[in-house]
């Protein structure tokens, strides 16, 4: 057990403990209430009787006691409508005793995590689906992105993807169309993951854009997330057997317009400005095994700041006079 001073021990109580609204139920092995305290009513067990039966009482305890076990941990029971409960039951000293803390916000971020979680699932199998369709993909876009018909303004971060041992001129591949859908067939997920879009491939580079999509994170944060997990898989070739992974990533941050335009007999998404435009031009110059992110990219990270060093800018750049960052693994 731990042997923690008592002003921790007080200050714990009137800070953490406290915040969480505990109550306690103390019963015998008959399950009687032998004695309560606490924020009951915040449970909604009010005007309790000792020495009556417990179960008579308190709806959600009946058939729990008297406790068969010696501990039970229910981290979240609705209780009401608009509360949740932490619940320890335990015994001790024959008796049984029941702990209630607040779990209603925790609950909240529970669930919405694993709505988070589910919504990514559902995108990716969306996605995965269209990986064969992927120079239309509008069949993607107008099944889960809610945009203006004539499209609108948003903040993007755009992420390019250039598979440097895949060119145009000079093959270091056999089959360069099948070492590229080698590379599709693994970034894809990791994108997918991180909340972002697969917009188009160019040539030896693949697209992507985050914040068109909703969640609790930056975009930059979701771009950096995903390129470092890109990075790891082409530096350890862990899923590319048989091609030379090499990749080199470059994220741009900015407003640009979203949308759909109207391409023969179907939809195509389009992103258009400043960001997209920067990225291109710093993907041609760009070096295998390097991220390079621009500095509105650098500002919407949070501790992964930490992550990036100054790079230097090159003439031929259409940001000389802007900040560059290279990513350093820690």
């Amino acid at each position: 057990m731990l042997n923690l001073p008592e002003p921790i021990v007080t200050f714990l109580c009137s800070t953490v403990v406290r915040d969480r609204f505990p109550a306690y139920l103390h019963m015998d092995k008959a399950g009687h209430l032998l004695a309560f305290g606490g924020a009951c009513d915040r449970y909604g067990m009010h005007h309790l009787s000792l020495d009556q039966s417990v179960d008579e009482q308190i709806y959600f305890l009946a058939g729990l006691l008297p406790l068969q076990e010696a501990a039970m941990h229910i981290p979240f029971l609705q209780i009401e409508a608009d509360i949740v409960a932490e619940v320890h039951l335990f015994t001790a000293q024959e008796e049984d005793w029941a702990i209630f803390f607040d779990a209603t916000t925790e609950n909240a971020k529970n669930v919405l995590i694993q709505q988070k979680v589910n919504d990514l699932s559902l995108l990716r199998r969306k996605q995965a689906q269209s990986l064969d369709h992927l120079i239309h993909p509008e069949s993607v876009a107008e099944s889960i992105l809610d945009i203006q018909p004539a499209g609108e303004q948003k903040s993007l971060t755009i992420l390019v993807i250039k598979c440097c041992n895949i060119s145009g001129t000079h093959q270091t591949t056999a089959n360069p169309l099948k070492a590229l859908d080698a590379y599709l067939s693994t970034i894809s997920p990791l994108i997918l993951d991180e909340g972002g879009l697969i917009h188009q491939s160019i040539g030896n580079s693949i697209v992507a854009v985050f914040g068109a999509l909703p969640s609790m994170r930056s975009a930059p944060e979701q771009a950096v997330a995903a390129s470092s997990r890109i990075l790891e898989i082409c530096q350890g070739d862990h899923a590319l057997k048989g091609t030379q992974a090499e990749c080199a990533l470059v994220i741009t941050t900015g407003r640009a317009t979203i949308g759909l335009l109207q391409v023969g007999f179907g939809k195509t998404l389009s992103v258009m400005g400043p960001p997209m435009e920067v990225a291109m031009h710093l993907n041609k110059n760009s070096e295998a095994g390097a991220l390079i992110i621009d500095k509105p990219t650098f500002d919407g990270l949070d501790q992964r700041q930490r992550s990036f060093v100054p790079a230097a800018v090159t003439e031929s750049s259409v940001m000389a006079g802007s900040p560059l960052y290279a990513y350093r693994q820690l």
